[in-house]
This record gives structure tokens, C-alpha cells and sequence, in this order.
């Protein structure tokens, strides 16, 4: 489901070698157009995995996909047999528990739009806890979740909070810290490398911090040679201060004594 394909230009300028499975036929004629391997088919249907029988990708992207599915736990149970060992899986979803969209069924509102989290086109609705349920159940194991937070005054629902009482407002969402999570992004591995996936995980991170801590010494480095610099000038012109005062004082007190000599 890479629609026109904008996150698939970034993977493909980035050395990635890439396929995709779309059934948006104006969608399928721009992504053969970048060059991509395109699939044409609906995830509704299991034919799309077939074309894929016997091969394994290391990496799986289903963003903003899966609530667009009648069956997503089919779709999450296809692409577990197409993920390589300890292979990642990139999903991100619609937070149904949104304050703002709670808001609205506070005021009995739950009405389809073209866009936003009650897109018409929305065919399931998952919290974090139940996508959460739905990825175990389907044999993954989410590593890592991330939020992305929307103002509810940013968002569609503004009207709808806008509506409820200051008091009301301040209830629903107090002792909520994720009350303003719009979507929810998460990266799972199959359950069975959820181990070696951490291990790797910890591997990675590790030369990320050794790189950051590599760049950090070259700009200490940088930036005490630099401060040496300025405090080695800084000596000198202290010094050469010191020397234009002597000088001074002792240019003053010859021409006061030069003065009294003239005056006696």
C-alpha cells in the first residue's frame, strides 16, 4: 500500500531495493514509472501473497494500511511467512482512543469524513492495546512504539472539544499522558526472533552511540584546540597589555620628572 509513492522514493534513494504491492491503478503506473517492482493487487485478497511464494524480505512497511483491510490479522499473518529472520515490520495506525474523537462521543458524534481518523474509507479501529493483541496474535512481537501527537485544537475534533466544558476537558484527560496520540507508529519482529532481534537491535544501537561518541570527541577536539587558540591570544594580549601599561607608567613618570627638571 505505498500509494504514489513518496516513502518508496526515500528507500530507493537510499540503496533499497524495493516491492510493492498496490491496487490503485493510477498509483501502480507512477511507482512503475520510479523503476520499482510493483505487485498490482488487494490485500483484501490472498492472491497477492502468492506472487510472492518462496521469497523473504528483511524489512515489511505497512503504514496507514492495515485500517483500510477487512481482515488486517490476515494481511499481518501473510507478510509474518514472507519476513526473513529477525526481519522488521513497520506498521503505523490510527489511534481510535484520541482524545479528540473521544470528545466527539461524548456529544454522541461519530461521523465519516474524507480524511483524518474517521476516514470513510477506514474499514477497522485499533488503540495501541488492541493493535498490540492483533500483532502477537499473528506471530509478532512489537519492540518499539512511538506517538505521534496532534493537538486536539490541530486536528478535525477542534469543534467537538471546543464544545465540552473546561471541567469536562480537564477530566478526560487527566492522568492520560497519551491522550493527543493521533497515530500509532510500532516495529515488531516475528515472535519466534524477537531474541536475536533484540540482540541486534542493542548491536546496532551500540555503533550508533559509538559514532555519536566519535563525532562528539572530534568537536571537543575541535573546540579545544580552538579554545587553546583563543587562550594562547588571549595570554599574549594580556601581555602585551602589561607591556604598553609598563611602558606607559614609565613614560609618564619620565616626563613628570622632565617637568620638575624644567620648573627648578
Amino acid at each position: 500500500g505505498p500509494g504514489p509513492g513518496a516513502m518508496t522514493r526515500v528507500l530507493m534513494d537510499r540503496g533499497h531495493s524495493v516491492t510493492v504491492v498496490e491496487n490503485d491503478p493510477e498509483a501502480v503506473a507512477v511507482l512503475k514509472a520510479m523503476g520499482v517492482e510493483v505487485l498490482a493487487g488487494d490485500l483484501n485478497k490472498p492472491e497477492w501473497s502468492e506472487q510472492l511464494s518462496g521469497r523473504r524480505f528483511g524489512a515489511l512497511l505497512a503504514c496507514d494500511v492495515l485500517e483500510h483491510l477487512n481482515s488486517p490479522e490476515v494481511t499481518l499473518a501473510a507478510l509474518r511467512g514472507l519476513a526473513e529472520p529477525a526481519a522488521r515490520l513497520v506498521i503505523s495506525m490510527p489511534n481510535v482512543a484520541y482524545a479528540g474523537l473521544v470528545a466527539g462521543l461524548r456529544l454522541g458524534l461519530f461521523d465519516y469524513a474524507d480524511t483524518g481518523l474517521l476516514d470513510r474509507t477506514h474499514m477497522r479501529f485499533f488503540t495501541r492495546s488492541s493493535l498490540d493483541k492483533v500483532l502477537m496474535g499473528t506471530g509478532w512481537a512489537p519492540g518499539h512504539w512511538e506517538g505521534y501527537q496532534l493537538p486536539i485544537e490541530q486536528s478535525e475534533f477542534v469543534w467537538c472539544w471546543k464544545q465540552l466544558g473546561e471541567a469536562q476537558r480537564q477530566a478526560l484527560v487527566s492522568g492520560w499522558a497519551e491522550f493527543d496520540v493521533y497515530e500509532w507508529m510500532a516495529v515488531a519482529t516475528p515472535m519466534a526472533d524477537a531474541p536475536v532481534a533484540r540482540i541486534k537491535s542493542a548491536e546496532d544501537e551500540i555503533v550508533k552511540l559509538r559514532q555519536q561518541l566519535h563525532a562528539l570527541t572530534q568537536r571537543y577536539e575541535q573546540e579545544h584546540a580552538s579554545l587553546m587558540e583563543h587562550q594562547k591570544a588571549f595570554s599574549e594580549a594580556k601581555d602585551a597589555i602589561a607591556r604598553l601599561v609598563s611602558e606607559s607608567e614609565s613614560a609618564q613618570a619620565s616626563a613628570e620628572a622632565q617637568k620638575r627638571e624644567s620648573a627648578a
